[in-house]
């Protein structure tokens, strides 16, 4: 990791005197390098303090990285004032009757961990045991015996908890459950209810970089069973727009979200295009997420990526509602959804690419099991006309997020391949 902080340094103008080396474990530090428990000897003299609105709006806490999921990764700036405003309207609005501990195993440089590793654990002490990196069965061992409460989780993650038939009794004092990043079907979300404490609540959010982490919730005491991600934070503005841009907000009406409020960033790093093309004149930012908000409940629903709708034949499919079927089977781990090029009449067609459990009987699962198993459960037109491949993994970055870029690549050199 030094060679790559290295290279990373010299591109940026930091001197190595900058750089400080983490030997919890007492490593040897390499020449010309420091501890970082030298700066436990520093005291406060030089520390600069504010407590006002405009400064804390002003200066900047981090600069994250959006997902990548659609094109390159853009700087997020997220201020201290965004920071702040998260933790208040997640944590603050409705407190818990109870201390909150969980295992932190997500990447704490991703907006989906950033709040609480680096924000609220400070703010309001919530215990956070951190994991090196995600292991199935080291983590569900960290929770039992760190007696957690809460989990922030991934659908890759809960899948696994689900399907490995590992967590046994060791998710028997989870209180609370947050589901983000993607959508996760609302069967594998009862089933992982079922692994947690009596009266758990196992929930999805919604959120982004650019919403220094989440948008949309349900707070500790509610439950859902829906498939929802909630209400918006308090002090959040949304509407939703059209393809051309219009503002066509009402309940139940399907179009991109566009958000504004305090946990909004101002925009991103150096990148005026981009935030040209992400920000609104009244400054909503566009998520690039179709959703809509039922009337009876005032509940939110994300239907998919805007760039990720597969269109079939005039019909507007949703990969996350195949892809919750495809996951229901008892043979397939993992997969993804994306559309192809179909003829003038099709439009796009769908195409699985699916992840076989391990096993002589999972390696009997063929591409016509998996059609039949998703044609009985779904509409025609949501049929995977455009194949079943069957791979090792799914591509995702670090939060567990599908990166379907990689994938409409790969079936482009699929069907060059099949034309030759």
């Amino acid at each position: 990791m030094l060679i790559n902080i290295l290279t990373s340094a010299k591109e940026c103008d930091i001197q190595t005197s900058n750089i400080w080396i983490f030997d919890v474990l007492g490593q040897a530090i390499p020449n010309g390098f420091k501890s970082f428990q030298e700066l436990m000897n520093h005291g406060e003299e030089d520390w600069v303090r504010f407590d006002d609105e405009k400064i804390s709006r002003e200066t900047t806490a981090a600069r994250l990285f959006s997902s990548g999921t659609t094109g390159p990764p853009k700087a997020a700036v997220l201020s201290h004032y965004n920071l702040i405003a998260q933790h208040t309207l997640v944590y603050e609005q409705a407190q818990r009757p109870y201390s909150i501990r969980r295992v932190v195993a997500l990447p704490m440089f991703h907006a989906a961990c950033v709040p609480g590793a680096h924000t609220s654990a400070l703010k309001a002490g919530h215990v956070s045991i951190v994991m090196r990196r995600f292991g199935l069965s080291p983590f569900l061992h960290h929770v039992k015996i760190y007696q957690t409460n809460e989990l922030m989780l991934v659908p890759p993650i809960a899948i696994a908890l689900i399907m490995s038939g590992l967590a046994g009794d060791k998710l028997e004092t989870i209180k609370h459950a947050a589901i983000g990043a993607a959508p996760m079907g609302k069967e594998a979300q009862e089933k992982l209810k079922q692994l947690c404490a009596p009266g758990a609540t196992v929930t999805q959010v919604f959120g982004m970089t650019e919403t220094s982490c989440i948008c949309t919730m349900f707070h500790y005491w509610e439950d859902d069973s829906t498939g929802s991600v909630g209400r918006m934070l308090p002090n959040i503005d949304a509407k939703i727009i059209d393809e051309e841009g219009n503002d066509i907000t009402a309940y139940d009406v399907r179009g991109e979200l566009c958000v504004r409020g305090p946990t909004v960033i101002s925009g991103y790093y150096k990148n005026e295009p981009a935030n040209h093309q992400s920000f609104d004149r009244s400054h909503f930012f566009k998520t690039g997420d179709i959703a809509y908000c039922s009337s009876p409940s005032k509940k939110w629903y994300i239907v998919d990526r805007k760039k990720e709708l597969i269109k079939v034949r005039g019909f507007q499919v949703t990969p996350p509602e195949i892809e919750s079927v495809l996951l229901s089977h008892p043979l397939i781990i993992d997969a993804a959804v994306i559309g192809i090029k179909g003829s003038d009449v099709d439009g796009e067609m769908p195409r699985a690419y699916v992840v076989r459990r391990p096993g002589e009987e999972g390696r009997r699962l063929g591409e016509r099991e998996v059609k039949e198993w998703c044609g009985e459960r779904l509409a025609r037109y949501k049929e995977l006309t455009g194949g079943v491949r069957f791979v090792e993994a799914i591509p995702k970055n670090a939060s567990g997020k599908i990166l379907k870029r990689i994938l409409r690549e790969q079936a482009e050199r699929e069907m060059k391949m099949a034309r030759l």
